[in-house]
């Protein structure tokens, strides 16, 4: 597993069960929550690149999918606001589909993974309840540092 992408979802997972939801009042959606984290990606010596997500709230989210949706399958989609295209496409020659992730909670969403791509077409949906997408937006800071790391092992 890649150790970058693998500590952005080790922090979101973490800080999930670490935090409470937030209840919907006015004190509530007034205070933002302040426990939204980043990694370094080191680039051998270079300047540090971070990785932040733009969701303050994200914790929340997989917190409340893991809890009340009790989902058994959450599809990770990281996308990247500060890039035209996704940097995780570019000189990513031994990585299928890196923008990707999985999360398992169950025995039946390990399933679901060993099944063929298009399951839920052929169990007419069935398969899919309790899977969830959760697109998570990422940027990088400085500006342009994670595009410009060369390997694959660099990114992922």
């Amino acid at each position: 597993m890649s150790a970058t992408i693998a500590m952005i979802l080790l922090t979101v997972i973490v800080s999930a069960r670490a935090t409470t939801p937030l209840a919907i009042n006015d004190s509530a959606t007034s205070r933002q929550d302040q426990t939204t984290s980043s990694y370094g990606v080191s680039d051998r010596g270079n300047a540090s690149c971070r990785l932040t997500t733009t969701d303050p709230f994200i914790h929340n989210k997989v917190h409340h999918l893991l809890t009340v949706d009790a989902a058994t399958l959450i599809n990770y989609e990281l996308h990247f606001t500060n890039y035209s295209r996704n940097p995780l496409s570019i000189n990513m020659a031994g990585v299928y589909e890196a923008n990707k992730w999985s999360r398992v909670t169950t025995a039946h969403g390990q399933t679901l993974l060993s099944l063929a791509f298009n399951y839920g077409v052929l169990s007419m949906k069935t398969l899919t309840l309790g899977t969830e997408t959760l697109p998570v937006e990422l940027r990088d800071w400085p500006h342009g540092c994670f595009g410009e790391l060369v390997t694959d092992q660099q990114k992922v």
